[in-house]
């Protein structure tokens, strides 16, 4: 029967999935969590893929997990066990980069109506925002004032995370401006507090998410 890869972690011996149709294979110190499916999956319902969210979520709160996105399907156990050995450095580097750490968001709509913010090249401090830029390797397709603002909150969030990853997306209501942080788990009360402290333009709605597994930090890991 096939598996569905919810995550790859360290093994552990009690794993807490007694009763819950989730099983653990374990190779090479290291386990994957999956369940069995009867195919090929379709098209997920939100209560699926919230599900699916929800064991990755648990076994994240105990452990460093590299999550997987849902869909994640191989042919039998066997497979898996040959994943972890393929991949067991891959693996062991990826989760020592992940250790204690969490996946904290900011997501900004910003509407067409939205107040502009004033160029780049005029504010004092430019040099170190592209500085910051560089060093955390964002992705620099964004429009120019949304690179500024987020330039601005990388700036002022600096201590709070040691990793940031940057998406836009359109949307009926305007655009989607996307910051990912990952951030100790130790620290996510503090993130918190400090992105209270953040403002945004007239019209700019801000949203704080997390904390999450870190997906947005994790390559295609299968």
């Amino acid at each position: 029967m096939k598996v569905l890869l919810y995550c790859i972690g360290q093994q552990e011996v009690n794993a807490p999935f007694h009763g819950t149709g989730i099983h653990v294979v374990t190779s090479h110190g290291l386990m994957a969590a999956v369940s069995e499916v009867d195919g090929p999956t379709t098209v997920p319902s939100v209560s699926t893929l919230l599900a699916y969210e929800r064991v990755v979520e648990a076994i994240h709160a105990r452990q460093t997990v590299i999550p997987m996105r849902y869909g994640c399907v191989m042919e039998n156990k066997e497979q898996i066990v040959q994943l972890l050995e393929d991949h067991r450095r891959e693996y062991e580097a990826l989760l020592l980069r992940l250790s204690g750490r969490t996946e904290m968001g900011i997501r900004l709509l910003w509407p067409p109506s939205a107040t502009p913010l004033p160029s780049l090249l005029r504010l004092p401090g430019a040099a170190y925002l592209a500085s910051l830029r560089n060093r955390y390797n964002s992705q620099d397709t964004l429009a120019s004032e949304e690179g500024l603002l987020a330039d601005r909150f990388v700036a002022l969030l600096d201590d709070c995370f040691t990793e940031q990853r940057r998406e836009v997306s359109l949307s009926h209501r305007g655009r989607l401006l996307s910051l990912y942080f990952l951030t100790p788990k130790s620290g996510a009360e503090e993130f918190r507090k400090m992105v209270r402290k953040l403002s945004t333009p007239y019209g700019v709605k801000l949203l704080l998410t997390g904390p999450w597994p870190p997906y947005n930090f994790v390559a295609s890991a299968a």
